[in-house]
């Protein structure tokens, strides 16, 4: 993890950013300014967490995607029913080396805060994982501390483990809830 990030880089991409910054990812950039891209998948699910500089194209991401939807969208109205797989209040927050991205719900009302996987790949594309990135990260300590399962969704846990590698790294196994 590299060191907190400065007021200045903060406020650099509050400025960027046409909305508040959720104060949970405030906090948390002033304990982590990210990890190295794709060295440091310690976030569940093979995530690092973006840096202020990567943070700052999350806007961008999401109006691309949201396009993309668009347009399949106009090109299959029926194949495509679903909500759309982005939204201009949404915040890139981490990502996997396989396209998957977590991602911080800015929206005013019931979901602000909530922890969204997006998978493109997956049956579910989002998915709401955690109420909060407070939450997320308190469950991560609770469950590295204890060795226990973190929960993940209604069917399935997430189990810290050590991969001795090489390179060691922690690893976040997928495990389905017996009963």
């Amino acid at each position: 993890m590299r060191p907190p990030a400065s007021e200045e880089a903060v406020q650099s991409l509050q400025d960027a950013i046409a909305y508040p910054l959720h104060p949970h990812l405030v906090q948390w950039l002033g304990i982590h300014d990210g990890a190295p891209l794709y060295d440091a998948p310690v976030w569940p699910g093979g995530h690092v967490p973006y840096d202020v500089e990567g943070l700052k194209g999350g806007p961008e991401y999401m109006e691309e995607m949201l396009e993309e939807f668009d347009e399949q969208r106009e090109e299959d109205p029926e194949h495509w029913i679903l909500d759309p797989w982005a939204d201009p209040l949404w915040l890139p927050i981490a990502g996997t080396q396989t396209g998957q991205s977590l991602l911080i719900d800015h929206r005013p009302g019931d979901t602000y805060g909530n922890i969204i996987e997006l998978d493109y790949e997956g049956s579910e594309v989002t998915a709401v994982r955690w109420k909060d990135l407070g939450e997320m990260v308190r469950m991560m300590a609770e469950s590295l501390d204890s060795g226990s399962p973190m929960p993940y969704s209604p069917h399935y846990s997430r189990v810290p483990q050590l991969d001795e590698g090489p390179p060691r790294h922690l690893n976040w196994t997928l495990e389905k809830i017996q009963g």
